[in-house]
């Protein structure tokens, strides 16, 4: 037997549904879609969406994409198609990396945008927090407010006390394009605005000491389970593809300390080409 498809309902008076959330003022009422309707209807309110403001139109988009994942019948283009007239979301993604924005909501952002199920959603956007939170132990300057909480994430997992905490969006997500098992965090719809935005150059990300050896941690562990011995070469190289600016001898230091790794320079590996 078919099960029943789960009802949609549109909060439109939350900025997204999480424990974080702020709310904003709208005049949306709330109503239960079902079934086929679902298609047609998200649709139509993408399109409402053109004649808000930024601040509502790309907020409301967001909560849109994420209500329709269970259903799977709406596309992400089909979405910034209907709400922009862009099937790339380029001012979509412009407007949600022009200000600082609470680290629950770039967490939930991020997640809707990423391939995962309904029941993956929660999961996922625990993992952007604990990068987050690695990126505040490393000492990233780019979060804003006492980072303590999102320290203690790792432990409590209670996104209720992050609310305090913000984040310069741009340049966390350069940081995570920047580590190797960080990266996948990022849609492609997002990694492809950041770098083929026409008339700007992406400002790569700068090394702390701490990030650096994050780094040469990953890339390392990479290399050994795809059955290769890491090299100088290949790190230098994994770098460049990163677009890291700068800390090279930050990257080389931290090489040459891994133990149980010989230095030498040698060519790049496969992985580190591409």
């Amino acid at each position: 037997m078919k099960a029943e498809p789960t009802p949609i309902i549109n909060i439109a008076g939350f900025e997204f549904p999480t424990r974080t959330s702020e709310i904003i003022p709208v005049s949306w009422r709330w109503e239960v879609i079902m079934g086929e309707q679902a298609l047609q209807s998200f649709i139509a309110r993408a399109r409402s969406l053109s004649e808000l403001s930024e601040r509502e139109r790309s907020t409301l988009l967001t909560v849109l994409i994420c209500e329709a994942i269970p259903f799977g019948l709406v596309t992400e283009s089909e979405f910034f198609y209907a709400a922009y007239g862009d099937r790339r979301g380029r001012k979509y993604w412009e407007a949600f990396l022009s200000e600082p924005v609470p680290v629950g909501k770039l967490a939930f952002v991020l997640s809707v945008h990423l391939p995962v199920r309904a029941d993956q959603l929660e999961w996922q956007r625990a993992e952007i927090l604990l990068a987050l939170a690695d990126a505040a132990e490393a000492g990233e300057p780019w979060f804003i407010g006492n980072t303590a909480a999102l320290l203690a994430f790792r432990q409590s997992r209670n996104g209720a006390e992050l609310a305090a905490i913000k984040v310069r969006p741009r340049a966390a997500v350069e940081w995570f394009l920047a580590m190797p098992k960080r990266e996948h965090l990022v849609p492609d719809s997002l990694r492809s605005f950041l770098e083929d935005k026409p008339g700007a150059r992406i400002k790569p990300p700068v090394l702390s000491r701490r990030t650096a050896e994050r780094f040469v941690a990953e890339f390392i562990d990479c290399e050994r389970k795809a059955g290769r011995e890491p090299t100088l070469t290949g790190l230098e190289k994994a770098a460049k593809n990163a677009r890291i600016r700068g800390g090279r001898d930050r990257l080389r230091e931290a090489f040459r300390r891994t133990p149980n790794v010989t230095v030498r320079r040698g060519r790049p590996t496969k992985s580190a080409e591409k």
